[in-house]
């Protein structure tokens, strides 16, 4: 049986997982009202695909599943298999996490219940650097340079190698 101590320090740790999730689900939305401004005959960045979609669906709730849908409309772009596995665990964790891992208070579940938050939190991590990166990537249009980017964005410009390295290794480095 669980203490107060290690329920609170499992709550801790759903609470961190939910933190990184919002966090994605955030990027995602800046991330695709960015792509939804670009001009596929002046940048040809995104797909006509894309552009038909995301203009259709302008005024819908835009849930993650359906941000990562439109996405991945733009594969060179997106590492979709890591977008696929991704929504599965976020999906886990915001309709089936109790049930799955907390149905009782056993040391066990709890174990599972706080592995399985550290490791979404750290997927969570690598994919919010992902879209950080396609986010500086998206701001280079508008400057000379790297050198001429926002200073709020230019700590992003590790994140902008990571993006481009996982674009090239087809998965999150």
């Amino acid at each position: 049986m669980l203490t107060p101590e290690d329920e609170n320090y499992v709550y801790s740790r759903i609470g961190m997982a939910l933190i990184s999730a919002q966090r994605v689900e955030f990027l995602t939305g800046k991330l695709l009202e960015n792509l939804t401004e670009f001009d596929k005959t002046v940048y040809g960045i995104t797909t006509s695909e894309f552009l038909e979609h995301s203009s259709k669906s302008k005024d819908a709730v835009k849930t993650l599943g359906s941000i990562f849908k439109l996405l991945k409309l733009n594969p060179k772009l997106v590492v979709e298999y890591e977008l696929n596995d991704y929504l599965k665990k976020r999906n886990l964790f915001i309709h089936k996490f109790w049930e799955t891992y907390l149905s009782s208070k056993s040391v066990e579940q709890a174990k599972k219940a706080v592995d399985f938050c550290f490791e979404f939190g750290q997927f969570s991590d690598r994919v919010t650097s992902f879209f950080k990166g396609f986010l500086f990537f998206l701001a280079l249009r508008h400057v000379i340079d790297r050198d001429h980017i926002d200073p709020d964005l230019k700590m992003w410009n590790k994140d902008f190698e990571y993006f481009m390295a996982s674009l090239d290794g087809k998965k999150l480095q």
